[in-house]
């Protein structure tokens, strides 16, 4: 269930990209995306990830200090909320210049990021109390209002303002129900020691700067659109996003895979922790890379089936930032939190996002919507080698041999094959989108299924998908390991 939960958090900004489209003119969905950008940016910085750092204080302290801990973390957030309200009050004169809207709608911007902002500690509050459930059901009904009052919003009032009323609405209700949740779920005791937060602090702070650095790299080259090829930010924005299946599976993949791999690198059981990767990502690559390259191949359908054929401009950088989840077999973070090197996602996330700004500004200067694209492509690629190296470091082995090179390799030439054999046929079908979308997904599984079947057979070939994943010692047959 919890799970669940995540995921529907996870869809909230592409269910609200499909419906608002609908309901928007170009001219307001281009004005709405550009103030959800910031929305979102200042929600995950705001945050200070002081939520997931109740995971680690909450269960720590004594029931009866737990209210008084979680009321003083929303009193925080919340003031952190109005600080941000206050200076995109004070830099509304400034920002947009009439490129993307009207200024004034700044301050309730502001207003709406005040009071989500506390929210974020509702949820895991339930999960540190073991309260799962109860927590997966925030997250879903939490989400359901937003999408419902945002759209309602949208409906009833036109443009940006009618979106901003809907989450100033929804973050409202959070609010009051999150802190009914909290009031009437932990007991009430006494006041819980300001030691105990700084504590929390000092844990959130190096999660809240990678978490950070992650969104403003997934942003950044939006926000060079917005300078570069402003007319264009709300296409840019529905094609410069990824696939949320194809976000989600890796995270899936390697969840059973986490105890292992955390418990193989306690006892120095490199070789073991070595081989449930390579199980990951060869496992993993049958799967991700079908996924995406079907993906990239629809593109022009799918857009204009989902989104409209006004969006028919953005198909390039959609299929370059599906092209990036390519390589996306396995959550590469989790191998290095199993190995203990947390400061390393730092640094992959930092030399990702440098990379980012200096590509894709350049590539908006010079060729808009695909150079930034193309500029966010080749960042992906240096921070993929980068966090390849400290992979490889942690399993303390050659680039070459932590990572399974050949069966994604094969699994990326067998869906290349198929993708153009699939085009080539739909090439010659030129009746209708559904039907050329229905073709070429038709073709590419029967091309790639054979292809696969093929390729198993050839000797020496390891099966990408009959890979049986090793077994942890019996520790209880070695004395003084403990179990």
């Amino acid at each position: 269930m919890l799970a669940a939960g995540q995921a529907a958090v996870k869809s909230t900004q592409l269910v609200l990209a499909v419906v608002l489209v609908r309901i928007l003119s170009p001219t307001e969905w281009n004005e709405t995306s550009f103030l959800l950008s910031i929305y979102l940016a200042a929600t995950v910085i705001g945050s200070l990830h002081l939520h997931h750092g109740l995971l680690y204080v909450v269960p720590r302290v004594d029931v009866e200090l737990r209210r008084s801990l979680v009321l003083r973390n929303i009193a925080l957030l919340l003031v952190v909320g109005v600080a941000i309200a206050v200076l995109l009050t004070a830099a509304a004169p400034l920002v947009s210049g009439g490129r993307l809207g009207d200024a004034a709608h700044l301050p309730w911007l502001g207003l709406a990021i005040a009071l989500e902002l506390p929210a974020a500690s509702v949820a895991m509050t339930l999960v540190a109390d073991q309260r799962f459930g109860s927590a997966a059901l925030w997250d879903v009904a939490g989400t359901a209002l937003v999408i419902v009052s945002t759209v309602v919003g949208a409906t009833m009032w036109s443009g940006a303002g009618g979106v901003l009323g809907g989450l100033i609405a929804s973050g409202t209700a959070r609010l009051v129900g999150g802190l009914w949740c909290v009031w009437s779920v932990l007991p009430r005791g006494g006041r819980a020691p300001t030691a105990v937060l700084a504590r929390q602090l000092l844990y959130s702070i190096p999660l809240g700067l990678t978490a950070t650095v992650s969104i403003l790299n997934r942003l950044v080259d939006k926000w060079f659109i917005a300078v570069f090829d402003a007319g264009n930010f709300g296409v840019y924005a529905i094609a410069a996003q990824e696939v949320p299946l194809l976000a989600v599976l890796p995270y899936a993949g390697g969840t059973a895979l986490v105890t292992a791999l955390i418990g193989a690198f306690q006892h120095g059981e490199i070789g073991v922790a070595r081989a449930h990767w390579l199980h990951l990502t060869m496992t993993m690559s049958a799967i991700v890379v079908p996924l995406g390259t079907a993906i990239i191949l629809i593109a022009p359908e799918l857009l204009t089936v989902v989104f409209t054929s006004e969006f028919s401009t953005g198909v390039v950088p959609f299929q370059l930032f599906t092209f990036v989840t390519l390589h996306r077999v396995a959550e590469y973070g989790m191998l290095l939190r199993a190995a203990g090197r947390t400061r390393d996602l730092l640094v992959v996330a930092s030399i990702t996002l440098g990379s980012n700004v200096l590509l894709a500004g350049f590539g908006a200067w010079l060729g808009g919507m695909t150079g930034a694209s193309i500029g966010t492509v080749i960042a992906s690629g240096i921070g993929w080698w980068v966090a390849l190296r400290f992979i490889a470091a942690a399993l303390e082995v050659p680039v070459r041999d932590a990572f399974a090179w050949r069966a994604w390799l094969s699994c990326v030439a067998i869906a290349t094959l198929a993708a153009v054999v699939a085009q080539v046929t739909a090439d010659l079908w030129t009746d209708g989108v559904a039907a050329r979308l229905i073709i070429k997904l038709a073709i590419f599984v029967a091309v790639f299924t054979s292809g696969l079947r093929w390729w198993r057979t050839q000797p020496g070939s390891a099966p990408p998908t009959a890979v049986t994943a090793p077994e942890l010692p019996d520790r209880r047959a070695r004395p003084g390991v403990p179990t």
